[in-house]
């Protein structure tokens, strides 16, 4: 129509402002609804507007935030993960590692319940990297990146240069107080404090954590809290993370305590969830019924994430969205174990798990994974050429299994007492390709006294001496059921598909392995109980060697009170002997 009237020569002006106001309608439209879109990725530039965002759903009744970062490191060179590690010591090197790396990126999903069954996710992709000002002369902040952690970053489409230049600036709140007062005072320690403000926002509204991994939550504390960590006080520990939250939910403890999956890796574990979720929601028995579940992504949030690929992994406000619909998955699948497993995080290869409630009442940094009066657990030294059965033979005997390196692997009966000696006797007979059986405490001494003596093999030769020949194994001391072979992703906390792969096997009743980061944790769950049957059998055996041995003391005693005139004589008389010789 404008055309026509140009062509007629006549100016449309009342046409031309009617089309001028309907283009001005539709911007502002178009603008109100990209306003009205989550503004999830976060950089310096636009770090107030996220915060904002962020805050005003905190407070719009959210449920609980889910958490997932990516990072510089995630372990010390030459300080592998072991099955001899305490839980204390455990504690300890996770401080190290969150205070030798730093963040790259910090995701987080805020979830609220809308409806019955409905849940609002709200995800943010933050930049971080530390502040760097005059305020810090002689103070400035430095960290290590690891080569592999960086490489496996750039595979994932990590930007560094956003990274770098336009990352968040952040300080723990120690280094607010010792070097900001004056800027506070001022009004312009906003732009340097930065990330921290998010935290202290995050803690203040009092949610439930749920991470995949604890090692999510030490780089967190280090980088807002303070640094260094409370290393070797457990209970200042806990007490740091409880003024931060009432409650945290480690997904990967979750997987040990259900039993039910293999895969740990956070994809892999929330696509089985999914499926096991699914199953049960057809299922027509009603014990196995499930709450409905659906989610709405908000703003950006669906816009970036509403279809999961892959290639999205290792993005921490992705893999925050994945841990957020994870747990909820699993707490619709089992609602009780959930619930009475708040508080307790995950530790890659070991026995035990941390439980911030027990640390805070009695400063225990570790708790066994296993109810020791029902299980023994049996460490089986395999020969390198001909334990190649040794698992596949074990899980036939009727034991469950988890493979420690190459050439231990972690047997659990399911039996204490008696009935465990008689079944290692019975497993050590059908059980063949192992050079020795001991028990997990034995094993543990042996190489906790290698470490301290430098006689690894020696000890460990001594030890397997003493139960080769196919032996029956001794009394188990101290045993730990392997936890997944967890080998996190070079640049995330979470446990990665490959990593995992060369880890422990998870004992299944079953006794095959899964792959990798599955097998811990599943170790962890289905193998709860026959681990701590070990325990049982261990203080029976002691009772009676103790007992046999107070019995030999008093036989002793009462032949030397009794007999000593009579030894006296014969001694006499064996001197008088010799001399005349």
């Amino acid at each position: 129509p404008l055309l026509a009237d140009f062509t007629h020569g006549r100016w449309p002006i009342p046409r031309i402002q009617r089309c001028a106001c309907a283009a001005s309608r539709g911007a502002r439209g178009a603008w109100t609804g990209l306003r009205a879109l989550a503004p999830m990725e976060g950089r310096a530039s636009n770090f107030k507007k996220v915060l904002a965002d962020f805050e005003s759903r905190l407070r719009n009744g959210a449920e609980f935030v889910a958490i997932d970062t990516e990072l510089t490191g995630v372990d010390i060179s030459g300080e592998p993960d072991t099955f001899e590690e305490s839980a204390q010591m455990r504690l300890e090197k996770n401080c190290r590692i969150a205070e030798r790396y730093t963040l790259i990126q910090v995701g987080f999903t805020i979830v609220s319940q809308v409806t019955d069954g409905v849940f609002s996710c709200a995800s943010y992709n933050l930049f971080a990297f530390p502040y760097m000002g005059p305020e810090l002369l002689g103070y400035e902040p430095g960290f290590f990146c690891q080569a592999s952690a960086l490489q496996f970053n750039a595979q994932h489409h990590v930007d560094f240069n956003k990274w770098i230049k336009e990352g968040i600036p952040y300080m723990n709140r120690e280094d607010e107080r010792r070097h900001l007062k004056g800027a506070q005072e001022n009004g312009s320690a906003e732009k340097k404090t930065g990330l921290l403000l998010f935290w202290k926002a995050l803690c203040a509204a009092r949610l439930p954590f749920v991470v995949h991994c604890p090692l999510d939550l030490f780089f967190l504390l280090a980088a807002f809290e303070r640094r260094p960590l409370p290393r070797k006080d457990p209970r200042a520990l806990a007490q740091m993370i409880r003024h931060c939250t009432p409650k945290v939910f480690d997904t990967a403890h979750l997987h040990g305590a259900l039993g039910q999956f293999k895969r740990l890796a956070l994809l892999k574990f929330f696509e089985d969830a999914k499926a096991r979720y699914d199953e049960l929601k057809e299922s027509t028995n009603d014990l196995h019924h499930v709450p409905a579940i659906e989610f709405r992504l908000e703003g950006e949030t669906a816009t970036r994430y509403s279809k999961q690929h892959e290639e999205m992994a290792h993005e921490a406000g992705f893999d925050s969205l994945l841990t957020a619909q994870l747990f909820l998955y699993l707490r619709a699948i089992a609602p009780t174990v959930v619930k009475e497993n708040a508080n307790r995080l995950f530790l890659y290869r070991s026995v035990e798990f941390v439980d911030l409630d027990r640390i805070a009442q009695s400063g225990q940094a570790g708790t066994s994974m296993f109810d020791l009066t029902r299980v023994t657990l049996l460490v089986a030294v395999l020969d390198e050429r001909e334990g190649n059965n040794a698992a596949s033979l074990a899980a036939a005997s009727g034991a469950s299994y988890k493979w420690m390196d190459a050439t231990h692997m972690l047997v659990v009966l399911r039996a204490s007492g008696g009935a465990a000696v008689r079944k290692a006797a019975e497993l050590a007979a059908k059980v063949h390709g192992v050079q020795a059986w001991m028990g997990f405490d034995e094993w543990r001494c042996a190489q906790a006294a290698s470490l301290t003596n430098g006689h690894a093999s020696t000890a460990l030769a001594r030890s397997a001496e003493r139960h080769s020949n196919g032996s029956a194994p001794s009394p188990p001391t101290e045993a730990e059921p392997d936890e997944e072979d967890r080998q996190s992703s070079p640049g995330s906390a979470v446990p990665s598909e490959d990593a995992a792969s060369g880890g422990q096997v998870a004992a299944g009743t079953d006794g095959e392995g899964d792959d990798g980061a599955c097998r811990s944790s599943r170790s962890m769950s289905g193998l709860d109980d026959d681990d701590d049957d070990r325990g049982s059998w261990t203080l029976a055996h002691m009772v009676l060697a103790g007992a046999a041995s107070a019995v030999c003391t008093a036989l002793v005693a009462v032949i030397l009170m009794h007999g000593r005139s009579h030894f006296a004589a014969l001694g006499a008389r064996f001197l008088r002997r010799w001399r005349s010789r």
